[in-house]
């Protein structure tokens, strides 16, 4: 903006003070730009220095006791703000150089990509929150996961559209001050108001573009710091506040007698380390001094106490017995389907058993489940000779004689596996039996990360416990090599010949791609086909990995 152009605006919007007041301001305007001028400014960068015309002439008129009227149209006076600033910036561009214009673009462009490069943890966080919701039942891991992904990204996207505006006002648009409002004019007595640029102008005037530059990324850095420090904060807030339901829950414990020591001090030092974490963030975002021995002596305390919990804890682990499966004096409840079937039906589900009964002429699908604290639901569904078995949760609650049971079992250092997925038994004729799990078989071995085939497992039997269902047997084994005792179910027909003492080798057949070591997952994720005596002892007890037979 020109000289002459500047003096006109500004008298324009000092029209409501005397003539004589309106020609003293101007003058001395005048007399700043030609000074600037005599000192190596162009005319531009002289007009440039005061800032926005509009917020130039509102002080001035403040200087003089001129109260401004406000505008009760919010709407045009941001309109107004808007094309003013437009008309400023079409202004100083049109007599910016090249070179000058092409510094800016680019330092546009970089202060764009620092931004957008701070994005990256913000998706890390939405991430790390997509994990961690996903340990809840739907629809809340969902409800949770889409609040946290909003708050984040709108975080983001706020704080970057108020970055971007401040950078760009502080550098470029950087407007102006009043100093000594009451000073006389030593001509003529009168009011002398005197404006002068901003000390950050003038600094910034007599630095480098590269020192400035540097010391503008530096300003973007430690502010995105500070954002990622305020999303960290509210995961730090939602993990003290499970922590703390957690703790409420160990004291009831305690209260009840479960005397898990080790778990408590365990809970309770992480819970403090969460303090100690959010007290640090705290600090950082707000710019406040954290005191270094205190901190130092509450981390002290804190890895202290998670250390001796967790040797505590262990101790108190290696005394208990976990056992895979259900109390025995809870009952197995049974739901029943009859499906018609063809010689090209193919059964998709974990199928678990398969029992013959010759006078079946339709296939009986039974889902057997532990009511424990919920409601199932079979849904089986055909889709052309496609038979799905899947099942799901009608009613999800805590039986209040459950949580007593849990409660005596935890007293008593006991810790039983509660299934919640159902077991499922098909049970036909002999004849749809086998066409069933040749059905299977092709099904799986068409597909690429399947492989249908037969292993060997050699387990020794420590133990054999009837169950209240009269057609399976708990079985407690264990391996060679290996102190760990596991219990597993067993049909009947197949545990009728165990006996307690021996080893035995058991083959399983699979459809996994990848064959567990685990006893538990071999026993859970495949099924036994048969059981054979063994004298294999030692390391000849050890299989490969692979399987033996393919169909």
């Amino acid at each position: 903006m020109k000289k002459e152009e500047f003096l006109k605006k500004l008298r324009k919007r000092l029209d409501i003070l005397e003539e004589q007041e309106v020609e003293d301001i101007l003058s001395e305007y005048e007399e700043y730009i030609d000074e600037k001028i005599e000192n190596g400014s162009t005319e531009e960068e002289a007009v440039a220095s005061f800032g926005n015309v509009n917020e130039l002439a509102e002080e001035l008129l403040k200087a003089y006791k001129v109260k401004v009227e406000k505008n009760d149209d919010p709407i045009g006076t941001f309109a107004n703000k808007v094309i003013s600033l437009i008309d400023q910036l079409i202004n100083d561009f049109s007599r910016k150089s090249p070179k000058e214009i092409f510094r800016f673009v680019l330092e546009v462009i970089i202060i764009v990509c620092l931004i957008g490069l701070c994005h990256i943890p913000v998706s890390m966080l939405v991430e790390l929150g997509s994990n961690v919701f996903d340990i809840l039942s739907s629809p809340l891991n969902r409800f949770f996961y889409t609040v946290w992904r909003f708050v984040l990204e709108f975080a983001y996207f706020i704080l970057a559209i108020v970055v971007f505006a401040r950078i760009f006002k502080v550098r470029y648009l950087q407007g102006v001050h009043l100093e000594n409002p009451e000073k006389k004019n030593p001509k003529n007595g009168k009011k002398k108001v005197e404006i002068e640029p901003k000390e950050i102008e003038k600094n910034s005037n007599e630095k480098s573009f590269i020192t400035s530059f540097s010391e503008l990324i530096i300003k973007i850095c430690v502010f995105f710091l500070k954002f990622i420090a305020i999303c960290i904060l509210f995961g730090v807030s939602i993990y003290l506040i499970g922590m703390s339901i957690i703790l409420v829950i160990c004291i009831y414990l305690l209260i009840q007698g479960v005397t898990y020591f080790g778990f408590y001090l365990v809970m309770l030092s992480l819970f403090f380390l969460g303090i100690i974490f959010f007290s640090i963030l705290f600090n950082f975002v707000l710019d406040r001094r954290s005191h270094g021995l205190q901190l130092a002596i509450s981390l002290i305390i804190s890895f202290t106490l998670l250390g001796v919990g967790c040797g505590v804890a262990t101790v108190e682990v290696a005394n208990t017995e976990f056992i895979n499966s259900p109390p025995s004096d809870i009952q197995i409840e049974t739901m029943q389907e009859e499906l018609v079937m063809n010689e090209d039906t193919v059964f998709i589900g974990n199928i678990s058993d398969y029992k013959v009964d010759n006078s079946l002429e339709n296939v009986l699908i039974e889902y057997r489940y532990y009511p424990l604290g919920n409601k199932m639901a079979t849904n089986v569904r055909k889709v052309d000779d496609f038979v799905y078995l899947d099942w799901s949760l009608e009613k999800l609650y805590l039986k209040k004689e459950l949580l007593s049971h849990i409660l005596d079992d935890l007293k008593n250092k006991q810790v039983y596996n509660y299934y919640i997925e159902p077991t499922i038994v098909i049970t036909a004729n002999e004849k749809n039996i086998e066409i069933i799990k040749e059905n299977r078989h092709k099904y799986y071995d068409d597909m690429p990360n399947y492989s249908s085939c037969n292993f060997v497992r050699t387990y020794y039997v420590e133990m054999l416990r009837e169950m209240e269902d009269e057609d399976t047997t708990a079985v407690v084994l264990s391996e060679f090599q290996s102190d760990k005792l596991t219990t597993i179910t067993l049909s009947n027909a197949l545990a009728k010949d165990l006996e307690v003492g021996s080893s035995y080798e058991f083959t399983f057949k699979t459809y996994q791609a990848y064959i567990d070591t685990d006893i538990e997952n071999v026993f859970d994720e495949n099924e036994v086909v048969s059981v054979k005596k063994t004298d294999k002892t030692g390391v000849q007890q050890i299989q490969e990995d692979g399987c033996s037979i393919f169909y």
